[in-house]
């Protein structure tokens, strides 16, 4: 690659090769001067050498000197290359014609056309050259030359093409190099921006920074003017977030999303465009339906390039026609751009609409998870006191007012609950302390299982746990208790919270009568045993594992390990470093 490098710049550029022949006309020179040298031994001055000799050395010296206007004058004026066609003419036929030491330096002119004019204008300049050099040849014999050896003439006249056709087409295919290498040049950089592009676009966290990077890439990058992306809202039918950015002037611009394209043949040629899911090249405007759109658009005539992902429509690309790149090269990286941009706006659309539906999912789940561990363990109480005052009535009515008014205290709990659950408010900052305390008014009011010796330990530093990581072990030790109030008629009970460097491990343990938990998590009793279900869920969520270990009049034991990787750790004071979910 270096070596065609090198010959493409000393054949190819101009200036240089016209210093190059310069440089060969005086080399040239040198078959007249031996020539003259050979005739001083004469005793006669072979005045016609001499003068022709110092005529080609003054004709050399000004070509020098003024090189660069006359390399300039030629290349823009090609009939100057008559005028030293004529003056070799000259020359030859001033020192012997077909005997002329000067065959090389008549090559000059041929050479000259070569490089500059290629294959097509060396033989044109060789054919009219041809009858001069006749001219000269019968000339230098009408006054007093040797008869012409006619055979050695026609070998010189085919010198002349044979030379000349060869560097003409030698400068051709150099030419021809020099394009395919500045193609290729061209190629290599538009893989590189494909290549940057899709890495670039691989780490895009939404719609808008696809569109913004592909508009980067086509303007600034591949040098097009004017570039527009907008996108498919397939629930509509129609096209909307129109993004424009220009070469030269404001990054970007952006139509509201009000702007929208109806996705049928009364769109325009965009939405016909994308409608057929082909390229249209060169569009003329006005290339939609929508005056609004089309100013935005500012373009006169445009490539259109539908973005499809498996055939559906995500987006259109346009482009600018005209300008230096509006050629087969510059349309075909900009059909690769186009379609990794389809891909990229294809799949980071179907990620956002899969996040948002798994969002809604897990936010129903949370919800009925609270709903269950607070709402419906708190009207259980409630409808279990309730149930008890009606058996007390009428014949006990002085101990109906005292559990009615526990009654009214726990139903001011759930309300408040109910409130937390709506709101999802839930204070970052829950300590220890907090901990035992909620969940020790939770079983004696809620559980009502005011009977039981509830033993709280907590060890380890609490605040490293993350804000959801605290609030999934209240949650999951909150349900654990509603079991043992309702299910396990124990005596004795404890809620144990252990935190190390690298776990969290939740237990908790009682008496009562026991129960199997596979025949128990195998019945299906609609939400009967959401509870379980939902302490190993909840455990899950944070990269844990719930297990629970009972059998029948053994007790039971609850036993959850989460370990504490960067998102479930908290920060100085608790501070919660990773975003609690919101209704």
């Amino acid at each position: 690659m270096t070596v065609t490098k090198a010959l493409d710049a000393q054949l190819t550029n101009p200036r240089r090769a016209f210093s190059l022949l310069v440089l060969y006309r005086w080399i040239s020179l040198i078959p007249p001067a031996g020539s003259l040298i050979l005739a001083l031994s004469d005793s006669e001055l072979p005045w016609r050498l001499v003068f022709a000799l110092g005529f080609a050395v003054i004709l050399n010296g000004l070509i020098s000197i003024f090189y660069r206007p006359l390399n300039r004058d030629v290349r823009r004026y090609p009939q100057l290359l008559a005028v030293d066609l004529i003056l070799v003419a000259a020359l030859i036929a001033l020192t012997g014609g077909w005997q002329t030491p000067y065959y090389l330096y008549a090559l000059s002119p041929l050479l000259a056309a070569a490089f500059f004019f290629r294959f097509r204008g060396a033989v044109i300049t060789t054919t009219v050259f041809v009858p001069l050099y006749l001219a000269a040849v019968l000339v230098a014999y009408s006054f007093g030359g040797e008869s012409p050896n006619w055979l050695v003439v026609i070998m010189a006249i085919v010198g002349f093409y044979l030379i000349s056709a060869v560097f003409g087409y030698a400068a051709a295919l150099m030419q021809h190099l020099r394009s395919a290498g500045d193609d290729l040049a061209d190629a290599h950089r538009d893989l590189e921006v494909i290549h940057d592009l899709t890495t670039s676009l691989q780490s895009a966290a939404d719609v808008n920074e696809v569109e913004e990077r592909v508009l980067e890439a086509v303007t600034t990058e591949l040098n097009f003017d004017r570039a527009v992306v907008a996108l498919v809202d397939e629930d509509e039918q129609t096209i909307t977030a129109w993004i424009s950015r220009a070469r030269q002037g404001p990054v970007s611009r952006k139509l509201p999303h009000s702007a929208q394209l109806p996705l049928s043949a009364e769109g325009g040629v965009v939405s016909q465009a994308l409608l057929d899911g082909s390229i249209s090249l060169s569009a003329l405007a006005p290339l939609t339906s929508d005056e609004a759109i089309n100013a935005h658009l500012e373009m006169e005539q445009a490539h259109i390039f539908p973005l499809l992902l498996r055939e559906h429509p995500v987006g259109v690309l346009l482009v600018e026609a005209g300008g230096s790149r509006n050629d087969a090269a510059g349309l075909h990286s900009l059909q690769s751009i186009a379609n990794q941009a389809a891909v990229s706006l294809g799949t980071t659309m179907m990620c956002i609409d899969r996040a948002q539906r798994l969002a809604i999912q897990e936010e129903r789940i949370r919800i009925a998870q609270d709903i269950h561990d607070t709402v419906s363990q708190s009207l259980f109480g409630i409808v279990y006191t309730l149930d008890g005052c009606l058996k007390l009535l009428p014949d006990q009515p002085q101990a109906v007012e005292p559990e009615l008014r526990r009654v009214l205290g726990v139903a001011e709990e759930t309300r408040a609950e109910i409130r937390k659950s709506i709101l999802d408010i839930w204070p970052s900052t829950l300590t220890a302390g907090q901990f035992v305390s909620d969940l020790d008014k939770y079983a004696t009011t809620i559980c009502q299982i005011d009977d039981l010796a509830l033993d709280f330990q907590v060890s380890g530093d609490f605040s490293m746990l993350s804000s959801r990581a605290r609030r999934s072990l209240y949650r999951i030790s909150q349900e654990a208790l509603a079991n043992i109030g309702q299910h396990s008629a124990a005596s004795r009970a404890q809620v144990c919270v252990e935190v190390t460097d690298k776990h969290a491990i939740l237990s908790v343990r009682d008496n009562g009568n026991g129960f199997d938990p596979d025949q128990v998590m195998q019945r299906v009793y609609g939400r009967e045993h959401f509870g379980l279900r939902g302490m190993q869920e909840r455990a899950r969520s944070l990269g844990g594992a719930c297990e629970i270990n009972s059998r029948p009049g053994a007790g039971s034991t609850v036993i959850v390990d989460i370990p504490l990787s960067d998102r479930q750790r908290g920060g100085e004071n608790g501070e919660k470093l990773i975003p609690e979910p919101t209704t």
